[in-house]
């Protein structure tokens, strides 16, 4: 008898921002490393993002957060600017620069006279974690175009050392074995090396027909060999 396979562990809803900031010759992502004991990618070299929250499909978030689309958006668009103001310290907000207090991100945008500005991010893709892995996540991956001077710090909780890379940079350290990037953080870095400037990936992003759902699957050969698939993608084994 074949062995009973075991239901796999649900895929928690989830948001992620590829926060670019123009620079000489292209333009910088932020990205921010995971604490090594972290249950999901400890150590990894990831963008700011995290998993949905109550609160993002709540009351508070439709009253703090602009957004002009599909209202069955809103809880997701909701969370990626509240990670990102958790973890990295940048509010995406209408008037632009508010002072914000610390506590809750929704009531605080509010008490300072604006809004989370969720027109500003584009949707850029949806990755579902594998099946075999006991910690699951559905995540969209939004973009979004800063100031050139734009500053980043982090929580020191979950993420620590925000730093400002260029795509072609941060491929170059996790080759070299300094930075351990995990492999839907890989994909997307290589897809922004293909871009001159932030405004022309944000542009790709938009004119989108079809939001790719990117499910990929591990897999393991006669000899033991871990590779991940990713169906229907040319060359679909990845690293």
């Amino acid at each position: 008898m074949a062995p009973v396979r075991p239901d796999p562990a649900p895929a928690r809803p989830a948001s992620t921002v590829l926060a670019l900031r123009p620079c000489s010759g292209g333009f910088e992502v932020l990205m921010v490393r995971r604490r090594r004991d972290a249950s999901f990618m400890g150590d990894a070299r990831v963008f700011p993002g995290g998993s949905m929250e109550e609160a993002d499909r709540g009351t508070a978030a439709r009253r703090a957060v602009r957004w002009s689309g599909d209202p069955s958006e809103l809880a997701w668009r909701s969370a990626a600017l509240r990670e990102l103001l958790e973890e990295a310290g940048i509010a995406i907000t209408d008037p632009p620069d508010l002072v914000l207090l610390d506590g809750d991100p929704y009531a605080a945008v509010v008490a300072a006279g604006g809004r989370f500005d969720a027109d500003r991010l584009a949707y850029l893709s949806n990755w579902v974690t594998p099946e075999l892995l006991p910690i699951r996540f559905d995540t969209r991956f939004y973009v979004a175009v800063l100031d050139e001077g734009a500053v980043a710090s982090a929580d020191r909780l979950e993420v620590f050392d925000p730093t400002w890379v260029t795509p072609n940079r941060a491929l170059q350290l996790a080759d070299d074995g300094h930075w351990v990037v995990e492999f839907p953080t890989r994909r997307h870095l290589e897809l922004m090396s293909a871009f001159d400037d932030p405004e022309a990936m944000m542009a790709f992003a938009r004119a989108q027909d079809e939001i790719p759902r990117v499910e990929p699957r591990i897999e393991t050969d006669d000899e033991g060999s871990i590779r991940v698939v990713v169906p229907g993608a040319p060359g679909a084994a990845g690293r």
